[in-house]
């Protein structure tokens, strides 16, 4: 695995092979608080405003996209805070911090991107589940066992996703799987705690727990990412420069309806070059595609 490259922004924006992931760097507190265990229609936009992101981003310090680049971790930009009451979202944390997103999908197991913890012990991790606040509330566990699927590696797009064994079974109503995800155009959500500006050193993580509407787009829209048509969806949203960012990794992408949502991806990479969040559709791995391997791993 590609480790996230240590930095002034409490972010990575790793480059790893054909994906660019939005990480939190493990080492970075970003206020020394929580647990202490361990987006079908894409985005228009004219070249202009195309060559001043670019030039946003240059300027802000980004690094090719050949390289490994420091940015502020995943939170969801152009989104506000959640409606609803989601309990079976999890802030995945390091050292206290918020790190990834993940969902409770057994009493025992929560559900991640594989890139949030293939370089990671049990001891490392801890989650706070059941609240709209990463810092605060819910109930909190440990993590007993990371299982990564056997498909992962950073050179190619298939197999970002992973599983989290909790060290105790826990009282919060898990979200099911969706049965299939939809057609390019299905409606769908996305909820995180990543960053709400889109570039480097812009901010810390919301406190409360964020949402927006996106839809699934075609597999073409995210071709500059290397989807892959079967395991990933493409996912974007109607709105200008709004998506998954930074810190918003391993969280989930649902559809359905409130009050009834099905669990069908788990927040995974940009899917521009241009390492500023909501330039373009995003990239989530399918949950759906892995229904079997998900049901054997947790028996």
């Amino acid at each position: 695995m590609c480790p996230p490259t240590a930095g002034d922004g409490p972010i990575s924006a790793v480059r790893c092979g054909v994906r660019r992931y939005l990480v939190p760097h493990p080492t970075h507190n970003f206020r020394g608080k929580g647990i202490t265990s361990g987006r079908g229609i894409s985005v228009k936009k004219s070249s202009a405003l195309l060559s001043g992101i670019a030039a946003l981003a240059l300027s802000a310090g980004f690094a090719p996209a050949a390289q490994a680049i420091d940015n502020p971790g995943a939170l969801i930009v152009g989104g506000h805070d959640a409606t609803e009451s989601y309990e079976w979202m999890a802030s995945l944390q390091r050292s206290g911090s918020h790190s990834c997103g993940a969902s409770l999908i057994d009493e025992q197991w929560v559900l991640t991107a594989a890139h949030c913890v293939a370089d990671a012990k049990p001891a490392d991790l801890g989650l706070r589940i059941g609240s709209p606040t990463w810092s605060s509330g819910g109930t909190e566990a440990g993590v007993s066992e990371v299982v990564v699927h056997p498909d992962y590696e950073t050179n190619t797009p298939n197999g970002d996703i992973a599983l989290l064994k909790l060290d105790q079974a826990v009282s919060e109503t898990p979200i099911e799987l969706a049965d299939a995800s939809g057609e390019a155009g299905t409606p769908s959500r996305i909820i995180g705690w990543g960053v709400t500006c889109p570039v480097r050193g812009c901010g810390e993580p919301p406190e409360q727990l964020q949402e927006l509407e996106t839809q699934v787009a075609p597999d073409a829209n995210c071709t500059l990412s290397s989807i892959d048509g079967p395991t990933e969806i493409c996912t974007s949203s109607k709105e200008l420069l709004a998506n998954a960012c930074f810190g918003d990794s391993g969280g989930p992408q649902l559809e359905g309806t409130p009050g009834d949502w099905k669990l069908t991806g788990v927040t995974s990479r940009l899917g521009s070059p241009v390492p500023v969040c909501g330039t373009a559709p995003s990239v989530y791995t399918d949950a759906t595609a892995y229904a079997d391997w998900i049901s054997s791993t947790i028996g």
